[in-house]
């Protein structure tokens, strides 16, 4: 019988190998130091190099943040002095009484009108005169009225209620600087007849200077007026050296109010910021809409400052003594109420 072939196994190789592997471990471990067994983390030591003693430099603190400066509130305008020789306004009053002799001559020269710098078309003055508050009442409290008076020169009852406004204006207590101009076209006035247009053929309340004026101005005075003479807006907006003064009052004088005092379709108009007067003695608010180059659309649309546009009845004759303080008074109470001007 045959016995089975055993494999010999390489025994001392294998010895061999087993202690050089040992001893290459113990040769390591002493080499580089290893521990033996693992060591927590916590028990490492961790050198942190030197930093030097170096002073951090110093910052200086930042100066807390002022809040800007407010603009400066814009100098009161400077309130007309009246003249002091009584001839200035009777040589300013006596062409207007020679042309309506229905205008009364003391209304007139009590008036104490002066010159201002302005001149209409044919180099007439266009007159003007301060009514102030008193100097002890702060000008920040100061509300400003413009009042206007015969835009169109044919309106002549306009120019009057603006005169014998100007004694209502003395008598009151109210912290208002009151501006007049009773005449703005004296040229038409002066006419024969008197007309609505100034010495150019220009109706003063179509020549301001509103919003796309070049194309509304013409197109309405060619297809809604039938380039009607009498209300022809001009060649350009503030073409006319008395819509140039009214244009120059609104930015020197800044009205926080304008009155535009009209004749003959007895109403009351608006336009601007603020619920309108219901009335001014009998005239009840009828809106009649926006015009270009008016003065309403100008200074009640376009600068926001509030426009009351009077239409008396008539042009010709003056409304009584009690519709005229009664339209004063109310208009006074719709100032106290939406412009401040109760003491």
């Amino acid at each position: 019988m045959t016995m089975p072939t055993t494999t010999k196994r390489p025994w001392g190789l294998i010895c061999a190998w087993a202690v050089w592997l040992a001893l290459s471990s113990l040769g390591l471990r002493q080499a580089y130091h290893l521990p033996q067994q693992a060591v927590p983390l916590h028990h490492w030591r961790v050198e942190q190099p030197a930093v030097p003693d170096v002073e951090p430099p110093s910052i200086p603190a930042l100066a807390p943040a002022q809040p800007p400066e407010a603009a400066p509130s814009p100098p009161a305008p400077a309130v007309i002095p009246v003249p002091q020789d009584a001839s200035v306004s009777a040589a300013l009053c006596a062409p207007w009484l020679q042309r309506w002799p229905a205008l009364q001559r003391h209304a007139c020269e009590q008036a104490r009108l002066a010159p201002s710098p302005a001149q209409s078309v044919r180099g007439l003055p266009l007159a003007w005169r301060d009514v102030a508050s008193a100097p002890a009442t702060p000008s920040s409290d100061v509300v400003r009225v413009l009042i206007i008076g015969a835009i169109h020169g044919d309106e002549l009852t306009a120019a009057a209620l603006a005169l014998d406004w100007i004694q209502q204006a003395e008598r009151s207590q109210r912290p208002v600087h009151w501006r007049f101009i009773p005449v703005l076209n004296p040229d038409g006035l002066l006419a024969r007849p008197a007309t609505r247009t100034n010495a150019n053929g220009v109706d003063l309340n179509r020549n301001f200077a509103t919003p796309d004026w070049e194309r509304d101005a013409a197109l309405y005075w060619e297809k809604r007026t039938r380039r009607d003479p009498r209300r022809w807006p001009g060649p350009a907006p503030l073409s006319e050296p008395e819509t140039r003064f009214i244009d120059a009052q609104m930015q020197d004088f800044a009205p926080d109010l304008v009155v535009s005092i009209h004749a003959p379709y007895g109403v009351l108009d608006f336009d601007g910021p603020h619920t309108p007067p219901h009335k001014l003695g009998q005239l009840y608010l009828d809106q009649l809409g926006v015009f270009p180059g008016s003065l309403g659309n100008f200074g009640g649309v376009h600068l926001g400052v509030p426009v009351v546009t009077i239409e008396l009845h008539h042009a010709l004759r003056m409304p009584a003594r009690r519709e005229m303080d009664a339209m004063w008074h109310d208009l006074l109470a719709w100032m106290d109420k939406h412009l401040n001007t109760q003491k």
